[in-house]
């Protein structure tokens, strides 16, 4: 993946303003993740993540699609839409990866890390962590749904 500074600062808003993720947030909180965001673009089968890596991100889809496999040449176990967050929980735990995210075409990506979330006031941050609960919460739902 490459980060891009292709993406302003105004059209990064004009995008987060139409993302489920975002939809929350007043607009100075938007302006402050954009102020500090970083934008990643990932070529078609190109990892976003890689299993057993360990870094302390999360994403949040802004174009493209991805999936998530178990192992690298897997059938996909979820596909990942724009607006979508994942590799939430290795943000969190700073765990290794569990699985790989891979782009199905040239995917937009805002990352999400420690560095940017120091730099949001309270309650930007506290609104990223209730779409992380939020997100968690909904993949508890499903996976009891299928047992």
């Amino acid at each position: 993946m490459k980060r891009t500074n292709q993406v302003s600062s105004p059209k990064l808003l004009i995008l987060m303003a139409k993302i489920p993720f975002f939809l929350k947030f007043n607009g100075s909180e938007r302006a402050q993740v954009a102020e500090f965001a970083q934008i990643f673009i990932a070529d078609s089968g190109e990892a976003i993540i890689e299993k057993e890596a360990r870094d302390t991100c999360f994403y949040v889809l802004l174009s493209g699609q991805g999936r998530v496999c178990v192992d690298r040449g897997s059938e996909p176990v979820a596909m990942i839409a724009p607006g979508e967050i994942f590799g939430e929980v290795g943000f969190i735990l700073n765990s290794p990866r569990s699985t790989w995210v891979l782009a199905n075409q040239v995917c937009a990506l805002l990352r999400i890390d420690q560095l940017l979330m120091n730099s949001l006031d309270v309650s930007a941050r506290d609104k990223i962590k209730d779409q992380i609960i939020f997100k968690l919460a909904k993949t508890i739902v499903a996976y009891n749904a299928k047992s």
